[in-house]
Formats: structure tokens, C-alpha cells, sequence
């Protein structure tokens, strides 16, 4: 998206400082918006435990500059589930998912992932305005419509956009969603604490439970299950420690109520002497007990200009670990659904395409965390459905959030757009008022080369349509054809697309072509083909065969073929900045823009390339 120089910033107000709070503020800051954030304590403090950050979030969190090893970070690297005896049930390497997706699973403490999202949203480091936050700033209600928040001191603060990511207890949600359904218990609880690892390797019988650094371990006993996890730099075992809630007198919603050693040993009895002695290692002190309720769905997120985020909208059951992750999923949907230049009177159109974006992927993999449940007890019908904890995985961990919302974004602009063609319904519309005024002959090379698949998907006509991949990559392709001496075409191919979702035909589209010929581009765009017009160039350069497609001296896509030695073949595109590009080509920056962002991870296949 091309935006003008006179755009102006939406004024935020979001209410909670959690991690969903905090995510959304540093993604509409990197947007560009004044982002304001009311907590209602003198600091959100989040509790001493573990949590999850699969691919699909560790993502997110790169694109906004946080890396996660700067917070001590651990990798997953197995998941083994064990029965209450200590023999191994099933066991999977997940070291190697950076092969599959293009981001690993990391393990976290939750006071460094939030100590690491309040650096991103206020240091002055960062892009745009930094965040502010209001300490001791209670949020008790809200006109949707202003939009405006109201504090518990009876102030009213006016935006153009609010968010509700109060958590779970949230104040906003009835006069967003209209409704506050009350929580029914799960019928399960969990016990929640951490132990030191280095005292656990001093205990040769507890030694052996963490053989392998990085494993998530799953135990499962008679209605009762043990997950147990590293974190900080494998230096902290992480346990949160499942089991009928009827066992633990006292048990009330929330984190932090109180709970006893003897409690847990005695709900615990049956695991063998090993898994005893370590939870015997546990400070009493630190236990704390949490019951585990359910919440039906939400019938709408959204209500005029205010949305709900996070556990305001759909708290999790924990039993997938995706809690903290589909929260950080929304933040950034946000993020790429208001770029700057969104004017106030389209915040609620844009809250409409966030509902489109976030509902149906939260809701369902609220519904695979309960079939992920483990069983409470015989009357169970759910608890115990899927016995595998990688079972859902592949849905989980292979969305990303902002590439999929930016690409329903494109997609809506494009269609609703006064001029708009193949080229428009793809890339949207350009900086123009207007748009500028059979693919035959035979190919001379095809360079094909693996890249992020969320991306790719991005390049498809409609945001339902996919592209048939294992895991998070897929390939792309960039195809030389000659007409003769002098005409030349570049098509930019995606194979193994899925246009249409209903018919599953799998076919190779293609979003875009440059063509050096003026006349034929004309002639093909009142075709209906997507042509833009470009110089395409062949050069020799020693044992290098040099092509590039570009205009004048500029290059957006260059190819290197070492006629030799085509794996050392090269993809390169231009870099240039958003507004340098919308001033130079401003009815090609929407289409070069999004074609520079592409990723070579890997050249997979080069054919022709002695004929460049």
C-alpha cells in the first residue's frame, strides 16, 4: 500500500498492558498510529510461569524487531509423552520444524516475553511514536461508536480506534459483544510452578528426567496429566500439572490462588518414585492453583469502532499452549489491517475485516485445545480425543497472521476499487487516478526458488486461496520468454495453487508479467492479462549469465545463472523504500513493492540457463 505523505496517525486507546495488550500497541506503532494504554495496576506483572511461542508467533515477534533469543529463549527440540511409570508412550523430534516453517518453537518465561513487548512498545528506539501507558488507569466502560474509553475516576478519553485486551475479566467485553457469558468449569484444574534445573541435576534419581535439553514432556496418568517444560535458557523446569478439579479443595478461577505440596504429592500418588522426588523439589511457596474454566464463543468481537483482543475475546484452555500466541495473533492483524494513511471514518469497515481475519482461526483452535484436553474422569466426553500433542500443528503453527490479514486488506481494496483489473485484484489499487493504458513463444529459462508460503499466498486473486505445501514453504517461479530477437516476457509463477477453495483444482497461477513490448502490453492488459511493461535486459559477464527486468537503471528483479554451476544461481530483487518507490513508478509501486519483499531461502531448480 502507497501512502501519502499528508496521512495522518489514528489516535489507539487500548485497555490492558498483558501480552495481547502490549502486542497490539507495538504493531500499530510500527504502523505508524499514537498508540495510549490504560492498566489498571502500577504495573501488568506477569506470573512465574512458562509459555509458548510456536512459529506461527516467533514470526510475528521477528517482524517487529524482537528476537527472541535476546530473552532467553530455549528451543523445543522434543515432545515425548510418557505414562505415570516413566516409559515412554511416543516421542518426536522438533528441532528440525525451521526445515518445515520459517520459524522454530521457542520456550519462555512470561515475565521476559512481557518485559521484552513493554521494551518494543515505549523505548524511543523503535519506529514511529512510542506507546504510552497510563499506570493505575482502570478501564470501566466504553462507547463503542465514539469511540472513547471511561476510567473507574469517571474521565472519558476520546480515539479513533479502541481496543478491549483487558484478559479474561474483561470490562469491555459486555458493551462490545453485547453479552458476558459466565464461565462453566472445565472440570479440570492445574497446579502451576517452576524449579530450579540446576537443582533437580543434583538429585541423581530426578537426573534422569531431563536427559535431553529442550523436551516438552507430557505424563499421563488416571485422569491426570503432568506438562512439564525448560525455559530460560533450560535453566527453569517449567510444570503445569493437570487433573480433575474436584482434587483440589479451594480451587477457584484465576492464576494465582494459593495451594499445598501435600495437595499436589497426594493428587500425584500414582507417578512413579522418580516424577514424586522431583515434585517434591518444588518451593511449597510457589505453587499456585488454577481452575480451569470454559467460556462459550463470543458472537462478535467488534461493536462500531472498538474490538476485543486476546482473552477478552476468546480465553483458551492451556492445553495446546496457544493461548499467548493467538493473542499476539491478533495484535498483529491489526497491524496490517491500519496501516498509516487508514482514515477515522474507516475504522469500523476495517474492524469488519478483522472479525473476517481472526474469528473463525481463534475459534477453531479454541476447539482443538479442547479436544487436546486430557480426560477429567469416565463422564468425560471430550477430554482424551486426540492423544497426540502434535495432532493440530500444522493448522497451528503454519498461519501467519499479519501476511493473511494484509492480503484480505489488498484483496477488499482491490475489489471495491473504481479501475480495477487482474493486476488491481491482486496487488490492489495503484497511487493512479486511472491505470496506465497468448503468451507464445518458448521459454529460455525458469529459475524456481523456495520462499514463505504465507507470503506467496498473498500473490493468489482471493484471500481463501492457498497454495498446496507441506509446512510454511513453497516454491515460486520466474520464467524467461522469448518472442524473437528483441521481445521479451518475465512471468512470475506460483505451481500448486488452490484458486478456488470449493473445487481443490490445483493449477500454477500466475499474478503478474513484464513484457518489454509497449504495444503488447496495452493489447494483453484489454486481454485481461496482468502486463506491466518493464526493460529486460541480457547481459554476459565472465561464467555468469546476467537478466534483469527493470526500468532504466533501476532493477526490480535480477537473475544470476553461473552457466558452470547453476546451484550457484542468484535471485535478487530491488530494495527500495515505500516512498522512493510510489514517487519514481507510482502505477507499479503497489505491484514492486510487494514482488521485493519476496524471500529467497533456496534455489531449487534452474532449467535453460546455458540459453540466457
Amino acid at each position: 500500500m502507497t501512502v501519502s505523505s499528508e496521512a495522518k496517525p489514528l489516535r489507539v486507546l487500548i485497555a490492558g498492558a498483558g501480552i495481547g495488550g502490549l502486542f497490539a500497541a507495538i504493531s500499530l506503532r510500527h504502523a505508524g498510529h499514537h498508540v495510549e494504554i490504560f492498566e489498571s495496576s502500577r504495573f501488568a506483572t506477569e506470573l512465574g510461569a512458562a509459555i509458548h511461542l510456536p512459529p506461527n508467533v516467533h514470526g510475528l515477534l521477528r517482524r517487529v524487531g524482537i528476537n527472541p533469543e535476546t530473552f532467553n529463549c530455549n528451543d523445543a527440540e522434543f515432545v515425548t509423552v510418557y505414562d505415570s511409570q516413566g516409559n515412554v508412550v511416543s516421542s518426536k523430534e522438533v528441532r528440525n520444524l525451521r526445515n518445515v516453517y520459517p520459524y522454530s518453537w521457542k520456550l519462555s518465561h512470561r515475565v521476559d516475553l512481557h518485559e521484552a513487548l513493554k521494551h518494543a512498545a515505549v523505548s524511543p528506539d523503535g519506529p514511529g511514536r512510542p506507546a504510552v501507558i497510563h499506570l493505575r488507569s482502570r478501564v470501566v466502560g466504553c462507547d463503542c461508536d465514539a469511540p472513547s474509553l471511561t476510567l473507574d475516576n469517571g474521565q472519558t478519553i476520546i480515539g479513533d480506534l479502541v481496543i478491549g485486551a483487558d484478559g479474561v475479566h474483561s470490562a469491555l467485553r459486555q458493551f462490545v459483544a453485547r453479552e458476558d457469558i459466565a464461565p462453566t468449569p472445565s472440570g479440570g484444574s492445574a497446579f502451576r510452578f517452576l524449579i530450579p534445573i540446576s537443582k533437580v541435576e543434583e538429585n541423581p534419581e530426578t537426573r534422569q528426567l531431563l536427559a535431553r535439553p529442550g523436551e516438552l514432556q507430557l505424563w499421563d496418568g488416571t485422569y491426570r496429566r503432568l506438562v512439564i517444560y525448560p525455559c530460560r535458557n533450560n535453566t527453569e523446569l517449567n510444570f503445569v500439572c493437570l487433573h480433575p478439579d474436584r482434587e483440589s479443595e479451594g480451587s477457584t478461577e484465576g492464576w494465582n490462588n494459593a495451594a499445598s505440596l501435600d495437595q499436589v504429592l497426594k493428587v500425584y500418588d500414582e507417578f512413579c518414585p522418580a516424577m514424586k522426588a522431583l515434585l517434591r523439589m518444588v518451593n511449597p511457596e510457589d505453587i499456585k492453583l488454577w481452575r480451569l474454566l470454559e467460556r462459550k464463543a463470543l458472537g462478535t468481537w467488534i461493536s462500531g469502532k472498538s474490538c476485543l483482543i486476546g482473552d477478552a475475546a476468546h480465553p483458551f484452555l492451556p492445553h495446546q499452549g496457544q493461548g499467548g500466541a493467538q493473542a499476539i495473533e491478533d495484535g498483529a492483524a491489526l497491524g496490517a489491517l491500519f496501516p498509516l494513511g487508514t482514515k477515522p471514518a474507516e475504522v469500523a469497515g476495517r474492524l469488519e475485516l478483522y472479525i473476517k481475519c481472526r474469528y473463525d482461526r481463534a475459534t477453531m483452535v479454541q476447539e482443538y485445545s479442547r479436544l487436546a484436553a486430557f480426560k477429567t474422569g469416565p463422564d468425560d466426553k471430550v477430554g482424551g480425543t486426540s492423544t497426540d500433542p502434535l495432532e493440530f500443528s500444522r493448522i497451528n503453527f503454519g498461519h501467519d497472521a499479519y501476511d493473511f490479514a494484509e492480503n484480505v486488506l489488498l484483496k477488499t481494496r482491490g475489489s471495491t476499487a473504481p479501475h480495477h483489473g487482474p493486476l488491481t485484484r491482486v496487488f490492489g489499487p495503484s497511487g493512479l487516478a486511472k491505470p496506465p493504458f497468448t503468451l507464445g513463444g518458448q521459454s529460455s529459462v525458469v529459475v524456481s526458488f523456495r520462499t514463505r508460503r504465507n507470503y506467496l499466498e498473498t500473490f493468489l486473486p482471493t484471500y481463501d486461496s492457498s497454495i498446496r505445501a507441506m509446512g510454511g514453504w513453497a516454491t515460486v517461479s520466474l520464467t524467461l520468454t522469448r518472442h524473437g530477437d528483441k521481445h521479451a516476457r518475465l512471468a512470475l509463477s506460483v505451481p500448486n495453487a488452490i484458486i478456488d477453495p470449493g473445487s481443490k483444482e490445483i493449477e500454477t497461477f500466475t499474478p503478474v508479467i513484464f513484457d518489454n513490448d509497449i504495444d503488447r502490453v496495452a493489447f494483453s492488459t484489454e486481454q485481461g492479462l496482468q502486463m506491466c511493461y518493464a526493460d529486460i535486459r541480457e547481459y554476459t559477464l565472465g561464467d555468469n549469465r546476467l537478466l534483469t527486468v527493470g526500468r532504466g537503471e533501476d532493477i526490480f528483479i535480477g537473475i544470476s545463472v553461473a552457466t558452470s554451476a547453476k546451484k550457484d544461481t542468484q535471485v535478487f530483487f530491488s530494495r527500495f523504500a515505500d516512498a522512493e518507490l510510489s514517487a519514481k513508478y507510482p502505477a507499479l509501486a503497489h505491484v514492486i513493492g510487494r514482488i521485493q519483499k519476496l524471500e529467497v531461502v533456496e534455489v531449487v531448480e534452474v532449467l535453460g540457463a546455458d540459453g540466457v
